[in-house]
């Protein structure tokens, strides 16, 4: 799920090009659906839709990508947009995650103090957290999506594949993934 990004729509920007990308350049284990999103009830319509049990084996990463800040994400750029705190999104989650992984492609939403990715995970019951802790830049932050979804799809969705993933993102984008306070989390820790 994706917000607009600028609200211009001459301005396309869009993680739905970086999906096809790693859809064409890695033999998918999973396929990606996308939806725009730019209101409450779209977005908790469509997370409901993705803890179907239907989508659980294929489709088992969660990738927001939204404007953020410091516990919670924006679903449009303006001033006026709907804001949804991390904590309510570990709630409407939970128990609901077994073997997933929710991938939070916005800037600064897992930092701050309120942020506690152990009990985010216990509660939800996901495999693993990831995202970032710091603003970040459109480009350089596609480019670590796309780093991150590829390793996503070439190892196991268990604590080893996770393990792996976050070894992966190290070899290939250490400077990058510290600069943008890229992090992965799993119930034993940070990743």
């Amino acid at each position: 799920m994706e917000c607009e990004w600028y609200g211009d729509p001459t301005r396309r920007f869009s993680v739905e090009h970086i999906l096809r990308v790693v859809d064409q350049l890695v033999k998918p284990r999973y396929k990606h659906i996308h939806y725009d999103v730019s209101t409450h009830e779209e977005f908790w319509f469509l997370l409901r839709k993705w803890t179907l049990k239907r989508y659980r084996s294929t489709h088992p990463i969660l990738y927001l990508g939204f404007h953020g800040k410091e516990g919670a994400i924006y679903l449009r750029e303006d001033k006026l947009s709907p804001l949804i705190q991390i904590d309510e999104i570990r709630e409407k989650l939970r128990d609901k995650c077994a073997g997933r992984i929710i991938f939070f492609g916005s800037c600064e939403t897992l930092q701050g103090k309120r942020w506690r990715p152990t009990a985010f995970l216990r509660e939800t019951k996901a495999l693993a957290v990831c995202g970032y802790r710091e603003s970040v830049d459109w480009m350089l932050s596609a480019a670590m999506d796309l780093i991150v979804l590829s390793a996503m799809q070439e190892h196991a969705l268990d604590l080893n594949g996770i393990n792996a993933i976050a070894k992966r993102i190290r070899e290939r984008a250490r400077g990058l993934k510290n600069d943008l306070g890229f992090r992965i989390y799993t119930r034993e820790g940070e990743a």
